[in-house]
């Protein structure tokens, strides 16, 4: 098995395991959440009985206070001390129940206090004014929750009556409502209660389902608030459901990117492959850089990867020696259209295009134009007395000759049967006659086939910038013209 191989199958095989767990960790999660969902059922059952039993608590405070004042308003010993106002009297009778409620305190028919207990020197103030001791004026009696010394408590306020009909005074009974004193009337620890003279929105809003679920009890006009603390099992749950949920998040991520980075991993050489088509396609490559991108994306590569790169490289291999035929015969063609097939000079059609392009670049930079117009001298009589072979085979000779006398950016062309010209760039006419004359001497001193010894004219002239082609070439022949009239085998400028 190749490393590449031995690669994927370990890949493979991650990837199961990591997708495995995630499952399996999906799967245990639901199953958490059915058992989070359950214990909350349980706990909504226990809410109730546990909000039962603290109702209840509440409610035997508040009668144990009704019972104590009930009792207390009965022997003949507080009715006779109240009448006397003696204070010691009445402050051992309150000594004696303090420890069961918080304050016992006897007043005059006006509210004003007789004794006070414990604070047995706190006496001669009125009660007339608190809102518990003018409910029992009113009603007789008054049970609930009210201020008593600045504090919410629970408070029992009655006459206290001479034979049980003839009112001499009022009894307070009462036990402040503190956190302490709340926390006695809880059966578990994992709760609190809390107290409020008035209900407000978010008190009067019951709930079981939130991590802190409270409930509400209306005891004696007041309202107290549940508030049930997360046990450390129902902790334990929810630890366990969000390090579950954190895991499962962890595991999803990682297969999700491993997955990603093995599919960019397997499906990367077929991206490049595209890619570089596509660059071909859009002439940014060429056939070679094709190929070489094939053999890169092949080093390395998976067999069936490898196997697609050959079988690339092999159609660009035909594709690219079919090219080079097809450019083979493209640049013959382009020979054969712009050379003249006897002295592989350039023909008329390629002289036109190279005198227009010649004039049009003189005009724009201002550069020296010149062209010469040859002619051979009775050539005629060339093909007359020795036949039209011989006369080819002259005029290659001086084609021959022409192009050796000129530099590597002129132009050589035939222009028409023995006429021949030559396009001279940045040439002056003093560069132009200097040339035909070379040129003539050459072709006068050559010894031709079979001892044939010929002469040829020259017609000079030099580029006047904005001048249409024809004119330029017609004034050049023009200076030929003149050269024949004048005897031949000479140059002449126009």
């Amino acid at each position: 098995m190749t490393s590449r191989r031995r690669s994927s199958l370990r890949n493979g095989i991650l990837t199961i395991v990591m997708a495995s767990f995630a499952v399996l960790s999906l799967i245990y999660g639901i199953l958490l959440e059915l058992a989070i969902d359950d214990y909350r059922e349980s706990r909504i059952a226990d809410h109730d009985r546990y909000t039962a039993i603290v109702r209840r608590n509440l409610t035997y405070e508040l009668d144990h206070i009704m019972e104590l004042s009930t009792n207390l308003s009965r022997p003949r010993d507080i009715v006779e001390s109240i009448e006397e106002s003696d204070n010691e009297v009445l402050s051992d009778w309150g000594k004696a129940f303090t420890k069961t409620v918080g304050s016992v305190v006897f007043t005059d028919l006006d509210g004003v206090v007789i004794a006070r207990a414990p604070d047995e020197f706190r006496f001669a103030d009125s009660l007339s004014s608190d809102i518990y001791f003018e409910e029992a004026e009113k009603n007789g009696v008054f049970l609930g929750i009210a201020p008593v010394d600045g504090r919410d408590s629970f408070v029992a306020c009655r006459p206290v009556l001479k034979y049980d009909d003839v009112p001499v005074g009022y009894l307070v009974v009462s036990k402040a409502i503190t956190p302490s004193f709340l926390e006695t009337l809880l059966p578990q620890d994992n709760m609190k209660l809390t107290f409020s003279e008035e209900m407000d929105s978010d008190l009067s809003r019951e709930d079981d389902a939130s991590q802190y679920p409270h409930r509400i009890i209306e005891v004696g006009g007041g309202f107290f608030s549940l508030d049930f603390l997360p046990s450390p099992e129902y902790r334990e749950l929810l630890w366990l459901q969000y390090s579950l949920i954190l895991a499962f998040l962890a595991v999803t991520g990682g297969t999700v990117f491993f997955l990603l980075f093995f599919l960019r991993r397997r499906f990367d050489p077929y991206t490049r492959m595209v890619g570089a088509l596509v660059d071909y396609s859009e002439r940014k490559t060429d056939l070679d850089g094709l190929l070489d991108v094939m053999s890169e994306i092949s080093s390395g590569a998976s067999d069936e990867i490898s196997y697609i790169c050959e079988a690339l490289k092999d159609m660009i291999l035909v594709l690219k020696d079919k090219m080079e035929n097809i450019q083979s015969y493209s640049d013959r063609l382009e020979y054969l259209a712009n050379r003249d097939s006897l002295t592989g000079l350039w023909n008329r059609r390629k002289m036109d295009q190279i005198l227009l392009s010649e004039t049009e670049r003189s005009s724009r930079y201002g550069s020296s134009l010149s062209v010469v117009m040859v002619d051979i001298d009775h050539f005629k009589n060339v093909n007359d007395n020795f036949g039209h072979e011989v006369g080819d085979t002259v005029l290659s000779s001086i084609a021959a000759l022409m192009k050796n006398c000129t530099r590597a950016g002129d132009s050589v062309g035939r222009w028409g049967g023995e006429e021949f010209l030559v396009v001279l760039p940045e040439t002056d006419v003093k560069g132009a006659l200097e040339y035909a004359e070379r040129m003539r001497s050459a072709v006068e001193d050559n010894v031709f086939h079979d001892d044939i010894r010929i002469t040829s004219s020259f017609g000079v002239t030099q580029y006047r910038s904005g001048e249409p082609v024809n004119e330029f070439v017609a004034r050049a022949d023009e200076a030929l013209y003149d050269a024949k009239e004048k005897g031949r085998n000479r140059v002449e400028i126009c």
